[in-house]
């Protein structure tokens, strides 16, 4: 009996269920059919009015474009560009109505040639300021170098009377050496202004020379006028005898060891100097050299993206008459004009910035040192003095030094009168210049700004835009917000500039030859100064293995973009895989079981009729579907 009522159950249930299915999906299709036909209504309805605002924008724009386009053409004539004066094409780059493809093609050479000019007057600006230091810097220890001559002689016709007549000589010939040696051109370049094979050691050790041959040829004055000369006693000593004192200089060493710190300290001086000189035109020769490849490296995606930023506006009727007045988007145009210098920079700002490091050194740590040349020259009256007090002070222990190695002085006649009646002949000025060190301050701080050249060249151009902003800007093809990603300086970060990438495989031949030459004159200051502040020669080595790798541990915005891609948590890592914990889930799936096997086991019937219904449902949908 229980089978049969549940028999006829499942008879009721199924046509009660399929009755249902068959309305539902019978109303669904009248559904469909109704929703379709207004879709198609509403659709032609759309297009209809779609196209006629499109016409009569376009009927709009043929009479405004004229108007626009005026008023550019008449710009472009002010630049020397010839507009076509029509404005039925556009220009494949730009697109506008105001420029064909002839007007683009002139309006890109121009940009990149206003591209060219920028760094060409930075450049120059730049090349002048070494050239002009190294030239001043040379007149003014020249002067002092003057000054000091006739504060010396001055210094004796007051206090050494007796020896001016011998010493005037000996006193202009020793400044002449130091002066020829301290003028830079004369001593390291050929006829031809060519660098010649005269090493700066080469110079230093004869300036050494020269200043010891002077203290030997004092001496015999020094001894006689100083030391042994006496009222009842004039005269000159005998040729014979001065040439023994000359020659036993060494053993009788009559001015204790200021000779040899006046060499040294001159010496190392003047050298410095040199090497300060030398370093000064070496890299403004660079510079010079650098400025005549300029033309040669623009690639055609700068030159277009120049002239997308500069002359698009004015292409699509955005009359400026200068690029302040064309909003242009910070970050695109610092994408554009770093792609374009990308080479430079990336190859050249490295070495040029640790030129700069050395330089200032040389000049902080040397130069406007107290054994820098401008201290030294201003105390080598000084040494001469204490020379020769020194000798006046030991004139006992000279005195028998002197004659048991040269016996007792034999004296012959004054040459041309007594001492005294021979004027000094020295010149007027006899006041110190001008300090430098002001000069040298304001020197450092110009060429520290440079450390980042081509960088800081194209920044300087984006900064002085009127925004900083990129929101309803000029993207480069259109006025509104630029969403590219703003590169850092450096070769390795422009590979992802989004306008103008960087291209490895360029020429670079002429650019690294540069760049060999940055590290010379680096190289060459750190022998000359070396310091902490300078890198060692394996520094030096890393640079150039480097080389155009630019960016020097700066992380572009490109490379923090695409690093955190690798950790973003997608679940396709190549880390260890964590697996699912199932132990807590089967628990408490197994205690699920239990809880309902315990209330279904106390009704047999409920379960078997449950069984049965969901498969009847099966059934159903399978059936009616």
């Amino acid at each position: 009996m229980a089978a049969r009522s549940m028999r006829l159950a499942q008879l009721l249930l199924f046509t009660l269920l399929c009755g249902f299915v068959g309305l539902s999906a019978a109303k669904h299709l009248d559904l469909d059919g109704i929703h379709h036909h207004q879709h198609h209504l509403h659709s032609a309805t759309t297009h209809h009015r779609r196209r006629l605002q499109r016409d009569s924008r376009a009927k709009d724009a043929v009479g405004g474009s004229t108007h626009q386009c005026d008023a550019v053409k008449s710009y472009f004539e002010s630049i020397d560009i010839k507009s076509s004066g029509t404005y039925s094409e556009k220009g494949a780059i730009c697109g506008g109505n105001c420029c064909n493809n002839a007007t683009e093609l002139e309006l890109r050479d121009k940009a990149a040639g206003m591209f060219e000019q920028l760094l060409h007057h930075h450049t120059s600006s730049l090349r002048g300021i070494l050239e002009t230091n190294a030239k001043q810097f040379q007149s003014h220890v020249l002067e002092l170098a003057q000054i000091s001559e006739n504060m010396t002689h001055s210094l004796f016709s007051k206090v050494y009377t007796r020896m001016v007549p011998s010493s005037r000589m000996m006193i202009h010939q020793l400044y002449t050496e130091i002066m020829n040696h301290l003028i830079y051109t004369s001593n390291y370049t050929n006829s031809n202004g060519q660098l010649g094979r005269r090493g700066i050691g080469s110079v230093q050790s004869n300036l050494e020379e020269a200043v010891r041959h002077f203290f030997v040829q004092l001496f015999p004055v020094a001894y006689h006028q100083m030391v042994h000369l006496s009222k009842n006693n004039l005269g000159d000593l005998h040729e014979d005898y001065v040439n023994c004192l000359k020659h036993n200089f060494d053993e009788m060493h009559p001015f204790g060891d200021i000779p040899q710190q006046v060499q040294s300290n001159l010496g190392k001086s003047v050298h410095m100097s040199n090497v300060f000189m030398n370093a000064l035109l070496q890299a403004a020769e660079v510079l010079s050299e650098a400025d005549a490849l300029y033309g040669e490296q623009l690639t055609d995606t700068c030159k277009l993206h120049l002239l997308k930023m500069h002359y698009c506006p004015n292409c699509n009727g955005h009359h400026s008459s200068s690029r302040s007045e064309t909003k242009l988007c910070y970050g695109y145009c610092k994408n554009v004009m770093r792609g374009c210098s990308a080479e430079y920079a990336g190859l050249l700002d490295s070495p040029w910035s640790g030129v700069v490091d050395s330089l200032n050194n040389l000049v902080t740590t040397h130069i406007l040192s107290d054994s820098g040349i401008i201290n030294v020259i201003k105390h080598l009256q000084t040494y001469f003095s204490e020379a020769i007090m020194a000798a006046m002070h030991n004139g006992p222990e000279l005195e028998k030094k002197v004659k048991k190695t040269c016996g007792t002085p034999s004296l012959t006649p004054y040459s041309s009168g007594e001492p005294d009646a021979r004027p000094p002949a020295h010149k007027n000025n006899v006041k110190w210049a001008t300090d430098p060190d002001p000069g040298m301050v304001l020197f450092l701080s110009t060429i520290d700004k440079s450390k980042e050249f081509y960088t800081t060249i194209v920044d300087n151009f984006c900064d002085e835009q009127h925004s900083r902003e990129d929101h309803s800007c000029w993207t480069g093809d259109r006025f509104g917000d630029y969403t590219q990603l703003l590169i850092n300086p450096g070769t390795d970060s422009q590979r992802y500039n989004p306008e103008v990438p960087f291209n490895a495989k360029a020429q670079t031949g002429k650019l690294n030859e540069l760049v060999d030459k940055l590290f010379k004159i680096r190289k060459s200051i750190g022998a000359a100064a070396p310091s902490n502040s300078i890198q060692a020669t394996h520094d030096i080595q890393n640079d150039m293995g480097e080389g155009s790798g630019g960016g020097e541990g700066q992380i572009g915005d490109d490379e923090e973009e695409y690093g955190g891609a690798h950790g973003s948590g997608d679940g396709s890592g190549d880390g260890p895989h964590t697996p699912i914990e199932e132990s807590e889930g089967t628990t408490t799936n197994e205690v699920e079981s239990r809880e309902s096997g315990k209330t279904s086991g106390s009704n047999p019937l409920a379960g078997t009729a449950t069984w049965m219904l969901l498969t009847l449902v099966t059934m159903l949908f399978s059936s009616c579907s």
